[in-house]
């Protein structure tokens, strides 16, 4: 009782972020969302890589759902080549490649799931645990919840929600790892989120059951149809919920470069 709070073994890649979570810790359950696309997947990149390159030896897990293991694969690998490899018109050396490989999957601590055939509630959480247990990833991302929940046959998207946040949840407390899941927002009345409408808790999708079984929600705002370029490509993290500090509200602009593919932070709003 009388030890200082042990602090976050890894930090996000953002300052911002860090100044009101305080970090990345075991035993935590992460949900990012935001509008359809958005950049929650990069987003989650971003973190990834900064794990890669900032611990010493824990393992990662990528479920990403949306996307082929080669696109996942190659998009990971652009953030080591500060180039976007997995778009058609990126021009890259034999070398290049072989650099990036080596300094993200070569390592041989990413794990990625070949999700071809069935992401049934279970499968899911059956390979969450599996990449937890068996293969000893201490991090694991799931992009996204709203993907699996949308295959079930019963159609009761709150009660398979619930379902699968409650499975997800309880895996967390079970094996001690960082969890991060991705899941979309109800569409709001009026101003759209694809055109910067705020996120906020009653946003999220389904019963409650994410932002109550969530010990973090992070939500990503970005006007993608605006008219100034810099803009469109500007995402503001809010920090919803942080059941550890109780520090919300907005956390830092990451502004993204199409020449490197890398989302990176900005000081220039001053608002934040």
């Amino acid at each position: 009782m009388n030890q200082p709070v042990e602090r976050a073994k890894v930090q996000y890649p953002f300052s911002g972020l860090n100044d009101l979570t305080y970090g990345v810790r075991d035993g935590e359950l992460v949900t990012i969302t935001a509008g359809s696309g958005l950049g929650k997947s990069q987003f989650l990149r971003e973190i990834v890589y900064h794990i890669l390159n900032n611990t010493t030896d824990e393992n990662i897990g990528l479920l990403f759902l949306e996307e082929s293991v080669k696109r996942t694969a190659k998009s990971i690998m652009s953030l080591a080549a500060n180039k976007p490899l997995h778009l058609p018109d990126t021009e890259a050396s034999h070398e290049e490649l072989r650099s990036a490989f080596d300094a993200t999957l070569g390592i041989g601590r990413v794990y990625l799931f070949d999700h071809f055939g069935s992401t049934a509630i279970d499968n899911i959480i059956n390979r969450v645990r599996f990449m937890a247990k068996a293969l000893d990833c201490r991090y694991i991302f799931l992009d996204h919840v709203s993907i699996v929940v949308s295959a079930q046959e019963n159609g009761d998207e709150r009660k398979a929600l619930d379902e699968i946040m409650t499975k997800l949840r309880m895996i967390v407390q079970e094996t001690g790892i960082a969890l991060f899941c991705v899941s979309h927002l109800k569409r709001p009345d009026g101003k759209g989120h694809e055109e910067g409408a705020a996120t906020s808790l009653s946003a999220l999708r389904g019963s409650g059951s994410i932002g109550q079984l969530s010990d973090m929600v992070l939500g990503l705002e970005r006007n993608g149809q605006s008219e100034d370029l810099k803009e469109r490509h500007t995402t503001r993290a809010r920090v919803l919920r942080n059941r550890f500090s109780g520090l919300t509200g907005p956390a830092c602009a990451l502004y993204y470069d199409r020449i490197t593919g890398r989302m990176s932070e900005t000081h220039e709003d001053k608002e934040l």
